[in-house]
């Protein structure tokens, strides 16, 4: 196997494994408590999420990995500097889920998901001289995220 699929796929796999345990964390703790909040007009049905994070954790893996092959050829510092930076990223969006559905900590939340909107801005500038593709990738996430943090300060107001 081509050495840089080994790293796709290890780079696949610690996203999707970061993905499994939000989606963990929010499915146990998601009822009651989160069914009883009062929900904004345009919240999305809960089974839209999964689908939608599943395409956005695929997106931002192939973007990170793209990225890191290209760089890691020319510029071995950058290449492992990027790759803190995605995990960092990661660690962020993981931490939203124990913030909001195990803590119960809305407005704590938000200000994780604005931390979140900036690491991920960060990226997509570091990715953009680098990858136009991978920036490309990263459009999707950042709008998703962006929606979210709507979604959770509306949340926030209403509760």
């Amino acid at each position: 196997m081509n050495k840089s699929y080994v790293s796709l796929i290890l780079i696949l796999s610690i996203t999707f494994l970061s993905s499994f345990v939000a989606g963990l964390v929010t499915q146990l703790n998601i009822d009651p408590w989160y069914q009883s909040l009062n929900k904004l007009s345009f919240s999305p049905p809960n089974w839209i999420f999964g689908p939608v994070w599943t395409v956005l954790y695929a997106f931002m893996s192939i973007a990170i990995w793209i990225v890191y092959e290209k760089s890691k050829k020319s510029d071995l510092i950058f290449s492992k500097k990027i790759l803190r930076y995605y995990f960092f990223h990661l660690g962020v969006s993981l931490s939203w889920s124990f913030i909001f559905f195990y803590f119960h900590l809305i407005f704590l939340a938000f200000i994780n998901i604005l931390v979140l909107i900036i690491a991920i801005i960060f990226l997509m500038n570091l990715y953009f001289p680098r990858s136009k593709l991978s920036f490309t990738l990263m459009v999707p996430y950042i709008i998703w995220v962006i929606f979210a943090a709507v979604l959770n300060f509306g949340l926030y107001l209403v509760n």
